[in-house]
């Protein structure tokens, strides 16, 4: 392991050594703010952080005008080089008029010519990657001092200081991330190489003046075909990621913040397949729908097999409550594999709806739940998440995680509303009803049938281990040009080098690491008390729990609370509508499915205004508080009294979005105070709160089921009861340790 302040001193390019950022010196300021915060007061915080930014700005000033300063250089080689192609292509119109008269030599020495402009142009194109190297590690050192800083020294400067630098007009920031002046150099590149490959190969039959034409894009043939800027390229896409609406779904609804690793922006890694990861998403989908979609019906279904109707509870918990095992199973399974678990969980989903299906027809209660649990222990999303955060590059990360996400919502949206349109299905299949209650059994098994053909016919496993060398790191990794460091000597990469084979093909070891081992900050990166030598995976239960620490107690907490008061609301809705209000499967789909689509609005104002503005510690609290005024609200003060659809509904949609709104900053701040070994291996961040929330979905249709033995007049407050209970106590919790939450 390595740690970033020695990483960045090793990974310095010769000669440029006064132009990074003052890694360590900020280090010290941070450790002098750090012991004067605790005692400052308001207005000398201000000064603390006035001050910090000060400094920032004039590191950012450094790094930017020699960033410009090496663009002019390379900017002035690629104009001569221009003026030679220019001159080149008037000596060869000159030769076209008398072409018979040419001799063979002289023609070879216009090949030569053009082999060498190619070779000068890839130079370039070297050193304009070793420039984007520069960049990246200095914004890497950015963005981990910015995190050092907040926790360090407990304010909230990072969100506020690349919020106010990245949208002034004037921004030097912008200037490290937008790279205009490299993409332009990046085209001028590509393009000339295209047009000299085809000279050099056409020059016996056609004239080879410069072409006439310009790209608007980099031509896919040069990319391909030129190693180098297919490096260029890659690098520039991984630096030019924008924070947007998918970036906030994705990071902060679905993955824990990454382990800080080294600059894998040179990584010449394969895109990801594209049909795996749409059938991936596909099964985050149904398995979503097919949570939701018994929930209209479920307790008309237990009513026909002459069970309370508040069984709906148990059926609908037990999905849940299976998932709880087999999260641990497919956790440690796609260690090995995704393809086999994906397609054994389908299987067994498929039998699980076919049980439900068929219950009716046995008039078997025991038959309905058996099929429920199965398909609960066919839920495959430990694999979905996992194949995502592990196997997806990190180009295309973003927009894969948020569609992860945005699948996930509309599958709980799809699922009642379907639901809702089978209500008027009456026939028989066999000899088995398929109707309003069976009909969502028999349209699940169709459609993981469906499913299972696309993973057997097009799911494409992974290459493992997937230990990518980038091409930078690959020179540096060499004995060659260690010693060439040692002696001082330049580490500026050949074209032959950039273009070897990228991946180990013997059994000796590199001494580039995988992306997650590549480096750790000595400070930043571990908990506090934590040893900084023990950084490898959780293994066991006791490992686990000297790792929870407060804060990730509190913020698991939290999750757990939100799930079980969403899942109280969404589970008994069937019942509740029905008896209040007299709903009908229909009404309730609906009902549950425009519920179901406030998540991305909410997603948006979320991650575009309320975490830009306001700390996600006080946006914890107030959406519990908020969550606990919409439980207040929705509880039958008497039973004189006719209980209104509308204070239902409101109090419904209240409580639906609080909890949403605090699930995603919730996330967001537990990727924060997690320690970095609870990131990977079988005990990881994912898996935890994936748990804390299948246990409280468990628990709360279970509440449902024993709280209705005692009639359905009661059900609504009776359930609400321990619900608001639940969240005092959150609440409570939260105000203990707000201080840690950071």
């Amino acid at each position: 392991m390595v740690r970033f302040g020695q990483y960045i001193l090793a990974n310095q390019i010769a000669g440029w050594e006064d132009y990074y950022i003052g890694y360590k010196a900020l280090k010290k300021r941070i450790r002098l703010y750090g012991n004067r915060a605790s005692i400052a007061t308001d207005e000398e915080r201000q000064e603390i952080m006035k001050s910090f930014s000060e400094l920032l700005d004039s590191q950012i000033e450094k790094i930017v005008l020699f960033m410009i300063e090496r663009q002019g250089l390379l900017a002035g080689r690629l104009q001569r080089l221009r003026e030679r192609r220019e001159a080149i292509a008037q000596d060869l119109m000159h030769e076209d008029e008398d072409i018979e008269s040419s001799s063979l030599c002289e023609h070879h020495d216009t090949m030569s010519i053009t082999s060498r402009l190619m070779e000068d142009y890839r130079q370039v194109g070297v050193e304009l990657l070793q420039l984007l190297e520069f960049v990246e590690l200095n914004a890497t050192g950015f963005r981990k001092i910015l995190k050092k800083f907040d926790k360090r020294v407990g304010f909230r400067l990072r969100a506020q200081y690349i919020a106010s630098r990245s949208n002034h007009p004037y921004s030097q920031l912008q200037l490290v991330f937008r790279q205009v002046g490299i993409g332009a150099m990046v085209a001028t590149i590509s393009q000339n190489l295209l047009e000299l490959r085809a000279q050099r190969f056409e020059m016996s039959s056609t004239s080879s003046s410069v072409s006439l034409f310009r790209y608007a894009s980099l031509p896919r043939r040069v990319v391909e075909e030129e190693p180098i800027i297919k490096a260029i390229e890659d690098a520039m896409n991984q630096l030019t990621q924008e924070a947007s609406l998918a970036s906030y779904m994705a990071h902060d609804l679905l993955l824990p913040e990454p382990i800080d690793e080294g600059p894998g922006m040179f990584t010449m890694e394969e895109d990801a397949h594209f049909l795996s990861i749409q059938i991936n998403l596909i099964n985050t989908f149904l398995y979503m729908v097919n949570y939701y979609i018994v929930v209209p019906s479920s307790d008309n279904y237990a009513e026909l097999l002459n069970a309370p109707a508040t069984l709906c509870g148990v059926i609908i918990g037990s999905m849940p409550l299976a998932a709880l095992v087999s999260a641990l199973v497919y956790s440690w399974w796609s260690n090995y594999s995704y393809r086999a678990p994906l397609i054994w969980s389908t299987l067994i989903l498929m039998a699980g709806n076919l049980m439900y299906a068929t219950a009716l027809y046995f008039n078997s209660v025991w038959l309905l739940l058996i099929g429920r649990f199965l398909c609960g222990l066919g839920g495959a999303r430990a694999i979905n998440r996992r194949y995502i955060s592990d196997h997806v590059p990190m180009k295309q990360l973003t927009s894969a995680s948020a569609a992860f996400v945005s699948a996930s919502a509309l599958g709980m949206a799809v699922g009642p509303a379907i639901a809702g349109l089978l209500s008027h299905v009456d026939f028989e299949l066999f000899g088995a009803p398929v109707n309003f209650v069976t009909a969502p059994g028999w349209l699940m098994v169709l459609g993981w049938g469906l499913y299972l053909m696309l993973v057997i016919a097009f799911f494409k496993e992974p290459r493992r281990p997937s230990v990518l060398l980038p091409a930078i790191s690959k020179v540096l990794s060499s004995e060659k040009n260690l010693a060439n460091l040692e002696d001082g000597g330049s580490l500026l990469p050949t074209f032959e080098t950039l273009t070897a084979p990228l991946l180990a093909n013997n059994s000796t070891t590199s001494v580039v690491a995988a992306p997650q081992d590549i480096m750790v900050d000595e400070e930043e990166e571990c908990g506090e008390g934590s040893n900084f030598d023990d950084d490898g995976a959780v293994e066991t239960v006791t490992e686990l729990l000297t790792e929870l620490t407060l804060p990730i107690k509190i913020l698991l907490w939290v999750y757990f609370m939100l799930k079980f008061a969403s899942e109280i609301l969404i589970s008994e809705s069937s019942v509740i509508t029905s008896y209040y209000f007299d709903w009908t499967t229909t009404q309730v789909g609906m009902f549950l499915g425009l519920l179901g689509l406030t998540v991305l609005p909410i997603s948006a104002v979320v991650g575009n205004y309320i975490s830009n503005v306001y700390e996600d510690r006080l946006v914890v609290i107030w959406s519990q508080i908020f969550t606990a005024i919409g439980v207040m609200s929705i509880f039958c003060f008497s039973p004189w009294l006719d209980y209104s659809s509308y204070q239902y509904v409101a109090a419904a949609i209240l409580i639906f979005v609080s909890t949403n709104v605090l699930e995603g900053v919730n996330m967001s701040l537990l990727s924060k105070v997690m320690s970095p070994r609870l990131s990977r291996g079988v005990f990881n961040c994912g898996l935890l709160s994936t748990e804390a929330g299948t246990l409280a979905r468990a628990l709360a249709d279970g509440l449902i089921t024993v709280v209705g033995r005692g009639g359905e007049a009661n059900l609504l407050n009776f359930t609400m009861i321990p619900t608001l209970l639940i969240i005092v106590f959150s609440t409570l919790y939260t105000w203990v340790g707000y201080y840690t939450l950071y």
